[in-house]
């Protein structure tokens, strides 16, 4: 599950998300049509292997956003 200290207000219309999970993430994504704002992590020194990723979540779906991830997690 994505903790507290791993959800962030990014600007004033977004909050950003911190993934481990790439079938969570994508599972959000398809859920709330959130595209592919999505900042990749890579394990160091290996561009093919991602290893985490950060999701742009509007104001407006956040609070949906965390209640998915609480209910599926």
């Amino acid at each position: 599950m994505a903790k507290q200290k791993n959800i962030w207000k990014f600007n004033e219309d977004d909050w950003k998300i911190h993934f481990d999970d790439k079938e969570l993430l994508d599972k959000i994504r398809e859920e709330f049509d959130l595209g592919s704002s999505t900042t990749v992590y890579y394990e160091q020194g290996v561009l093919s292997k991602e290893t985490s990723w950060d999701l742009v979540i509007p104001n407006d779906k956040i609070n949906k956003v965390k209640k998915f991830i609480k209910d599926n997690t």
